[in-house]
């Protein structure tokens, strides 16, 4: 059986502050949590849609130029975008493959976008995301745990108007989102 939680994350270690998705997966492993699983790849692609089969929640997380500092999650929602058909797809088009594949729902699933600066080949990642990661990886901590305002349980007979109460790190509120962007609502 798989685990419920899949944590999946995503980027490139050898361009700058892209490396905060692979980073975030080798340390939320470490922990060795019950019940989580992470993958981590360079970037999404169609089969990853087979991942989702039997969890409860999935987190998509990636480095962001538009996520506020130090990130920001966001719920999705399954849409077909132009990336359906390209090597390098959203976490919404890979929720809207789930839904077409395996006629049925996709697990509860959100966006975390942790806020990145520099994407240079060969740059090591800045002192300000090296920070924004250890913060969003102290707030999945906590989410894992179950412990997040309003995230008890999430993806357990969750509705799907739970997925709007994902707290943002400033504490406000999301709307949903479709697409694979993480940048913050709008005020």
């Amino acid at each position: 059986m798989k685990p419920g939680t899949l944590v999946f994350s995503w980027g490139n270690p050898s361009r700058g502050d892209d490396a905060l998705g692979p980073l975030f997966a080798e340390a939320i492993e470490a922990l060795r949590l019950p019940g989580v699983e992470c993958l981590t790849d360079f970037q999404l692609q169609v089969e990853h849609a087979l991942d989702l089969a039997g969890r409860r929640r999935v987190l998509f997380v990636d480095a962001s130029m538009e996520a506020a500092a130090p990130f920001s999650v966001a719920p999705l929602l399954p849409r077909r975008d132009a990336s359906f058909t390209t090597h390098a797809m959203t976490p919404a088009a890979i929720l809207q493959v789930y839904a077409d594949t395996q006629a049925g729902e996709p697990p509860p699933a959100w966006l975390l976008g942790i806020r990145g600066e520099r994407w240079e080949l060969g740059q090591a990642i800045s002192p300000a995301a090296r920070n924004n990661l250890a913060a969003a990886i102290e707030w999945t901590r906590t989410w894992l745990a179950g412990d997040a305002a309003g995230l008890r349980g999430a993806g357990e007979d969750c509705p799907s108007d739970r997925r709007e109460r994902v707290p943002q790190p400033d504490g406000t509120k999301p709307r949903r989102v479709s697409g694979g962007s993480s940048a913050p609502p709008p005020a």
